[in-house]
């Protein structure tokens, strides 16, 4: 059965609307964000060979915790995930751009460094879903305000309306975490 964050989460995530996620760890917040989203993906029946959405981990090793446990709802809807960060492979960095991913696991800084690589770029013009976890570890800091000009050049990119969706364990202000998330003049449902 769905948990109390999903029951709230997945309706508005389906409707696309942004939102940030606050609930405690263990609850379900990934998957109340990912299995709406690939849903959505798969359904969409879009040409594959472009991103199509982007989760930002502050950390590498949270990457590969989220990949472990996203691939297999990716790989039951016909889709393919993969990881970009500093210590990612030259060989899986050829592949990202000769074979992409439709969701792309990155942290702040790769993602940075992705948006100047110009072949990357067009594949992200069909973007449309960005997950930043950890929110509280990003809002506060240099990272954060990096990401935020990130987020802000993928909206650019796009030629497609980006949903942006945050997840946090524990936030003290929940409205500036909301316009982190979603950028100072857009909406952003928040959801505890």
């Amino acid at each position: 059965s769905l948990t109390e964050i999903q029951k709230k989460a997945i309706p508005v995530i389906n409707r696309r609307k942004n939102c940030i996620l606050v609930a405690p760890t263990g609850s379900g917040k990934t998957e109340a964000a990912v299995i709406p989203i690939f849903s959505l993906l798969k359904e969409s029946n879009l040409p594959s060979k472009s991103i199509r959405a982007i989760y930002v981990t502050p950390l590498r090793a949270l990457n590969n915790d989220v990949f472990r446990r996203i691939i297999d709802y990716a790989n039951k809807m016909g889709l393919e995930v993969q990881i970009r960060h500093g210590d990612t492979t030259q060989k899986a960095r050829r592949r990202l751009l000769s074979d992409p991913p439709d969701i792309l696991i990155t942290t702040p800084e790769s993602l940075g460094v992705l948006l100047t690589n110009q072949k990357l770029l067009e594949l992200l013009k069909t973007l449309e879903w960005i997950i930043v976890d950890e929110v509280h570890e990003l809002i506060s800091n240099e990272r954060g305000t990096h990401l935020s000009l990130s987020l802000e050049r993928l909206e650019n990119i796009s030629s497609k309306p980006v949903v942006r969706i945050g997840l946090s364990a524990t936030i003290s202000n929940v409205d500036e975490a909301a316009r982190f998330v979603s950028g100072i003049d857009r909406v952003c449902a928040v959801l505890v």
